[in-house]
């Protein structure tokens, strides 16, 4: 199986039962698959402190000693995770490769940064000398004790020329740093006018975050510690639902008028001119979707095919001549794959919403990753249910469901009713209130009312949203005549 869950925490030491508790507790309630602790105080990782702290399932770890009453680095993992046998150990990380059950591998780096500006900048060049060694996707995770901008620390005491140094070599490794929901700042010296720092943090590179672009990193409560938790989850930030796209090319191709006036006249009329407006409209996004599905297709895909089947001419002529059919038939795949390559252009050109993003660079990776980043912000990150944090989606709806269904009860069985009839209310006969307006109603109504309507915010925005949409005049005339 492949790891969902990491676990970061500076827990400030595990010689004692009960920070041992502490961190077990964190543990069970975060159900990570791998865990990065930095600041255990032991010299020497033993069985007996592993259970304790950790449970019988983290049988595999790495570990760096401790130096007298300080420092110390824990990495450890399930059974069910594969894991290289050599990790590589250095003064202030642990890194090891894990594979991925498609046969991806990806390096972990678990880092506990020292205190002194000549150590740190000693680990800078470590950090440098890892990635020089282990190429490919990379994740570096822990407490660095490094910062590097202003907002990372909530007074002005900064250490500007290590900040510099660190955000050299951020960029110098084409590194980037995941957002933290929760907590702004991860250490406090817990003082009554406290200094809070962001020293704990989450870098990848571009190549990593393309294996998991759902990843979501979040902080939890310190407990014992001066450093709060991160549970960093690979695939919590789900993805929605896709967007109708009205593609510019589409009233090109034969059948999108067929299709668009077949699904506008398939809404029957309702009374609410405005609600049947909306049904159409909808029943229009529906059927040009299924529409484009079945007429385009998947531009990918086709692509892809027609250059496979070019590329075995290709190999074919090498070792014979083409029949003339064959040539014929190359000669028209190379048109139909530039028309391809083409259209897929002309498409993420258009869904491009950069006004920077320049046409040579349109739906590139920059593209994407801006997205992902703006996603992960306006999203609900976790919820807590008792002792449990629950940050998959399918936990986080369970919990509503259950929570809502407690606020508002079960529908039970009535003893008794009210007879209406026995109270003697008089009965109205109301049913031609559903009937749609006749023609001398609505001329009637029109020109007592058409200057209100015309003005109205809600015909505005009507006017506004579909301004230029090829039906955008039976639209128009809807609203004035619903039996359109």
């Amino acid at each position: 199986m492949d790891p969902e869950k990491i676990l970061i925490w500076n827990v400030r030491g595990l010689n004692s039962a009960a920070r041992q508790d502490s961190l077990r507790t964190i543990v069970d309630a975060s159900r990570a698959d791998i865990l990065c602790i930095q600041e255990t105080k032991i010299s020497a990782m033993s069985n007996r402190v592993l259970l304790s702290a950790l449970g019988s399932y983290f049988s595999e770890f790495s570990a760096v000693p401790a130096v007298g009453a300080s420092g110390g680095i824990l990495v450890a993992w399930r059974r069910h995770i594969r894991v290289s046998d050599n990790p590589r150990i250095d003064n202030h990380s642990i890194t090891i490769q894990v594979s991925q059950s498609n046969g991806q591998n990806w390096w972990l780096t678990c880092v506990y940064g020292p205190q002194g500006n000549d150590a740190k900048i000693q680990f800078l060049q470590e950090l440098r000398d890892i990635r020089a060694a282990c190429p490919g996707p990379w994740m570096i995770a822990g407490d660095f004790n490094l910062i590097y901008k202003d907002e990372d620390k909530n007074n002005a005491n900064l250490n500007r020329a290590m900040m510099g140094r660190f955000r050299k070599l951020i960029n110098d490794l084409a590194l980037k740093e995941l957002p933290l929901h929760g907590h702004k700042f991860t250490w406090s010296n817990q003082q009554e006018s406290p200094t809070l720092v962001r020293l704990d943090r989450v870098l990848c590179s571009v190549d990593w975050e393309d294996i998991f672009p759902n990843c979501l990193l979040q902080s939890a409560a310190s407990d014992d510690s001066d450093h709060c938790p991160l549970l960093l989850g690979f695939h919590d930030n789900q993805r929605g639902r896709r967007r109708f796209h009205f593609e510019s090319f589409w009233p090109k191709l034969e059948g999108f008028q067929e299709a668009v006036a077949s699904a506008w006249t398939s809404v029957p009329v309702g009374a609410c001119p405005f609600i049947t407006l909306e049904k159409k409209f909808n029943a229009v996004t529906k059927s040009l979707q299924s529409w484009s599905s079945k007429t385009v297709g998947q531009l990918s895909m086709q692509l892809a095919l027609a250059r496979e089947i070019l590329h075995q001419f290709e190999i074919a002529q090498d070792s014979r001549q083409l029949s003339e059919e064959e040539i014929w038939f190359k000669n028209k795949l190379k048109k139909h794959s530039l028309a391809l390559a083409s259209l897929k252009r002309t498409m993420a050109w258009l869904r491009s919403r950069f006004s920077w993003l320049k046409d040579g660079d349109a739906n590139t990776q920059l593209f994407h990753l801006h997205a992902r980043h703006r996603k992960r912000k306006n999203f609900i990150a976790k919820l807590i249910s008792g002792d449990q944090i629950c940050t998959s989606q399918q936990e986080k709806a369970a919990i509503i469901d259950e929570f809502y269904a407690n606020l508002l009860g079960s529908c039970a069985a009535r003893e008794h009713s009210i007879n209406l009839d026995e109270l003697g209310i008089p009965v109205h006969e109301l049913s031609d209130l559903d009937l749609p307006f006749t023609g001398e109603e609505a001329v009637v109504d029109v020109r007592g009312s058409r200057n209100f309507i015309l003005n109205s915010p809600y015909i505005r925005r009507l006017e506004r949203k579909f301004l230029g949409h090829p039906f955008l005049s039976r639209a128009s005339l809807f609203l004035w005549n619903p039996g359109v």
